[in-house]
């Protein structure tokens, strides 16, 4: 980029790094006979159902624009999902259709905040509620959870809300459980708690459910929108519930007052997302549920063998109630970073992780494995694995 460019370009777009996630993956995708547990994506295809209802829709020429909030039917279709998955009263008001979760969260973030908020977040977390903190121009609070079960607590949420005020900042909560990286959920009692002081402080949540679905505790994961509905704007996407990362659909789910403001963001950034992209993804969420529970059914099954093998090796692992990740902690005995360790894994091993510095935390000793990947191939990581830690000792 020239010096011109580069003056030229806002300070805080400047100043952002791009994703770890990414660039580390691509670092290590050319090593031969690598095994990548690296991204979050589902190695499931979209179901058939959603896969036929896309060619329909795109085969009737529905191909033109959709409006700015969405189709009807597809709104339609996520009022009577979360209804029926998850408990939750919302009406199409309510509903605005995104290009996928990711513009879900800029479409609502680029609405709340602002340099007079102060996002708190829960870390380790996903990059991009920081990479949009710094673009709206806000204050970060970023709450090191390692020492609470990678969970929230209420005095934890209380202080942050304290030190924005004391600040002169208005405090917005950012959260997203099952949480990307460790898989921990909260309890609805846990849940509850962080309500009630949500409740008592009047501030705003945004809550990235994105891995709801992807719920091991024997049924959908709870909401905070169960609770504080005013006070919660809801992130959700069909990427990972329906194995949809390529077709770029999600939702906003969030009281009028604000879906009305975040579509004008939206409808900036985007105009509309595709028309037969939501009528796919609405099949999913009207007719899908048997091809949820069949993919966590397997996600579930390669929980259980990784967290037993990585365990059985002397790891230290979070135990994850959903998503598909297992956050596992560095042996005492390496000295170096997590992207060290991960680099050395990738070369030596020829196993593919995520360093733990992707989530928040430049210092972090933890590292990430996503299971979404064939049990095959988890088979083969976890015997690489205990070969190359024989080897090192």
């Amino acid at each position: 980029m020239t010096n011109e460019a580069t003056n030229t370009v806002r300070g805080a777009v400047r100043d952002l790094r791009g994703s770890l996630i990414r660039s580390f993956d691509a670092e290590i995708s050319d090593i031969d006979g690598i095994i990548k547990l690296t991204l979050g994506e589902p190695d499931f295809p979209t179901p058939q159902r959603v896969v036929q209802a896309g060619i329909e829709s795109i085969q009737a020429g529905r191909t033109h624009y959709a409006p700015n909030a969405g189709t009807m039917d597809f709104r339609e279709a996520v009022v009577a999902y979360l209804k029926r998955r998850r408990g939750l009263e919302y009406s199409v008001d309510n509903i605005v259709a995104t290009v996928g979760g990711s513009e879900a969260l800029s479409s609502s973030l680029g609405s709340l905040l602002s340099p007079e908020t102060q996002s708190i977040i829960p870390i380790p977390a996903f990059g991009a509620y920081k990479t949009q903190t710094l673009l709206a121009g806000g204050s970060l609070d970023l709450i090191d959870t390692t020492d609470t079960g990678f969970k929230l607590t209420p005095q934890q949420l209380e202080e942050a809300i304290e030190r924005a005020q004391t600040a002169g900042k208005r405090p917005v909560l950012i959260i997203n459980y099952p949480n990307n990286p460790t898989g921990v959920a909260l309890t609805t009692e846990e849940i509850k708690v962080l309500a009630e002081v949500v409740k008592r402080h009047n501030i705003m949540v945004v809550s990235d459910e994105v891995y709801s679905e992807i719920y091991y505790g024997g049924s959908r994961a709870d909401s905070i929108a169960r609770y504080v509905p005013d006070n919660t704007v809801l992130i959700d996407s069909a990427s990972k519930s329906f194995a949809m990362t390529g077709w770029r659909v999600g939702y906003i789910a969030a009281p009028a007052q604000y879906a009305n403001e975040f579509v004008k963001v939206h409808q900036s950034n985007v105009a509309t997302g595709a028309t037969f992209t939501m009528d796919a993804a609405q099949e999913g969420y009207e007719h899908g549920d048997e091809d949820i529970e069949a993919m966590v059914a397997e996600y579930s099954a390669r929980r259980n063998f990784m967290y037993e093998a990585l365990t059985d090796m002397g790891f230290t692992v979070a135990y994850p109630d959903g998503a598909f990740y297992l956050f596992i902690q560095m042996p005492d005995w390496f000295e170096g970073s997590s992207l060290d360790f991960c680099t050395k894994l990738a070369y030596e091993a020829k196993v593919a992780l995520i360093p733990g510095a992707a989530f928040g935390n430049l210092q972090s000793r933890w590292v990430r494995a996503s299971y979404a990947a064939s049990m095959e191939s988890l088979r083969e990581c976890a015997q690489r694995l205990k070969v190359w830690l024989k080897e090192q000792n």
